[in-house]
């Protein structure tokens, strides 16, 4: 390399080097800093509240007992959803023989695990799997019986009334769908199991709301959902 091709070199090293060692630390870290908060995103939380219209055709197939249910569930991660559940209903027996009326409420806390992962930060639709723990509530009236004789005639008696209460466990399973401006539909399948049984002597509710016939110990059960979510954003 000629004398002249050295210098020529050397200039333009010089060139290049004197922006570098011009540059500040502190000006090297705002510039870190501004890239790493235009490569955040913000992120979008989204609560859902739903009433069970499902229970609306099972009121209509079963008069005799009436049941009414709402859920809200929370996402607090991409595949983790806090849920809890609420609602309130009655029985009514009204046999020749017997006779009694029910009522109560309940609540269900838990969590679901999705089954699909979020194609966005406003994808909401959920596949998923999850366990609950309820609780319910309720009075159960006097029951008035009456048993036939064979040999003619009838014994009439009362059974005491009592208040009760009831928990049990859940295993859901269940689909959850948005199609127009938030709004959602879903389902949900349940398995139940009773884990205090013995709460009731001879006679058991017709109907504990939030679970179902109350002398049964294990019970499957359906839910209809209709959804709205409320959204917001917060910065990572």
């Amino acid at each position: 390399m000629s004398w002249r091709r050295k210098i020529v070199f050397c200039f333009c090293c010089l060139l290049w080097a004197f922006p570098v060692m011009g540059q500040s630390p502190a000006d090297s870290g705002q510039a870190k800093a501004m890239v790493k908060k235009l490569s955040r995103q913000p992120e979008i939380h989204q609560v859902t509240i739903g009433f069970d219209f499902g229970r609306i055709l099972f009121n209509n197939l079963f008069p005799s007992r009436k049941g009414y249910e709402m859920q809200v569930d929370y996402n607090w991660s991409d595949n983790l959803y806090f849920a809890a559940e609420t609602g309130w209903g009655r029985g009514k027996i009204d046999y020749a023989f017997l006779k009694y009326t029910t009522k109560g409420t309940f609540i269900r806390l838990g969590v679901n695990k999705t089954l699909l992962g979020r194609l966005g930060p406003n994808d909401f639709d959920n596949a998923f799997i999850g366990v609950r723990y309820g609780m319910g509530f309720g009075h159960m009236s006097d029951a008035a019986f009456s048993v036939s004789s064979p040999f003619g005639g009838s014994s009439d008696g009362e059974v005491p009334g009592q208040n009760y209460f009831v928990h049990w466990g859940e295993l859901v399973g269940g689909l959850k769908v948005g199609f127009w401006h938030n709004l959602y539909a879903g389902w949900t399948v349940r398995g139940k199991f009773l884990f205090n049984p013995g709460t009731f002597g001879n006679l058991s509710p017709n109907y504990i709301p939030g679970f179902g016939k109350g002398d049964k110990n294990t019970i499957f059960d359906f839910n209809f959902y209709l959804s709205y979510g409320i959204q917001w954003r917060q910065s990572k």
